[in-house]
């Protein structure tokens, strides 16, 4: 699980730092990432406040042969009754009053921290999103990868067995696949709210101090109302310009998905994205092409389904089996 490395203020020294900054880019520079998963993914409404509640059918019910003057068979289905914790991922963020005062540009020092400290709260609700294990982390999501940890019906493994490892993952989103909720009194997505001048406790010392505070904040649940709509391609090494990603292998296992792949998106790593991206170039490759996304630009597609990043997928994990 990402935590937080620091919970430090700015100081003086900081804002100064600050004082070239002109755009969000510039003051995050490497550490800007992209979330193509929130992007993409749909939101829809919990059933309730602290957790959303839905149904997988187990069993679907069936008719009969039927004949003139004979009885109509009963037709009758199951369901098993999933409910899903909603999760919050918060924060605010603190500057001294002091501090921007003797910025030269308060705005701009203002604008640059909570830049940052944005990006930070995305970066790390999406690695948790993914990894997390709700075991040790109660108050985060049960990850993506702990609920596709083996090799069955949902997973598939590559032929690599380094230390450089990755995943590809595929999904059919929407409200009778993967999706996510938000909280009846929440938003969708990402809160973020100007919170203005407030008197605050002081990090040092006692005593009070006038901050200016920003609040984000994440209130999601996940709901997977059919297993089928996420599925998780394994074992794929990266290092190098080459990897054991087998476009074979992909087509054949994006036939699991509920509809067979029509509507689904998968997600990369920078490094396997890239290299996917490089294939799709290769014109002899004939699973691999370039599709125009509204909003997305030329995305690398392998079968059809396109490839969008998903940043904080590693590659070092460890094998599955």
């Amino acid at each position: 699980m990402s935590t937080l490395t620091s919970y430090a203020n700015m100081t003086l020294a900081e804002a100064q730092r600050r004082a070239g900054y002109d755009a969000q880019a510039n003051v995050i520079g490497e550490l800007l990432k992209q979330h193509d998963f929130m992007a993409a993914c749909p939101w829809f409404p919990a059933s309730d406040g602290v957790f959303h509640k839905h149904l997988q059918a187990t069993r679907l019910g069936k008719g009969s042969a039927g004949k003139a003057n004979a009885p109509v068979a009963t037709i009758s289905s199951t369901a098993d009754e999933v409910v899903e914790p909603i999760k919050i991922v918060e924060g605010n963020s603190v500057i001294d009053e002091r501090v921007l005062d003797t910025a030269k540009d308060r705005l701009k020092v203002r604008d640059s921290e909570d830049a940052m400290n944005l990006e930070g709260l995305m970066q790390g609700w999406e690695y948790d999103l993914m990894y997390n294990n709700d075991t040790t982390y109660p108050d985060s999501f049960k990850g993506l990868a702990q609920r596709r940890p083996s090799i069955g019906d949902y997973c598939v493994g590559g032929s690599g067995t380094g230390s450089d490892l990755t995943s590809l993952w595929l999904f059919e989103f929407g409200p009778a696949g993967f999706n996510l909720r938000y909280s009846e009194n929440g938003m969708p997505g990402i809160r973020n709210e100007d919170r203005g001048r407030q008197l605050v406790t002081a990090p040092t010392g006692t005593g009070q101090m006038w901050a200016f505070i920003r609040f984000y904040q994440i209130i999601a649940a996940m709901e997977i109302r059919d297993q089928r709509a996420m599925l998780r391609y394994a074992n794929i090494e990266t290092a190098g310009t080459s990897n054991t990603f087998n476009a074979s292998t992909f087509i054949k296992f994006k036939n699991r998905l509920p509809k067979g792949g029509r509507d689904a998106v998968a997600f990369a790593n920078r490094t396997l994205k890239g290299q996917i991206e490089a294939a799709a170039y290769d014109k002899s490759n004939a699973s691999y092409t370039l599709l125009d996304i509204v909003n997305f630009g030329p995305v690398p597609a392998v079968a059809g389904v396109p490839v969008l990043m998903y940043e904080s997928l590693l590659d070092t994990e460890t094998a599955l089996t």
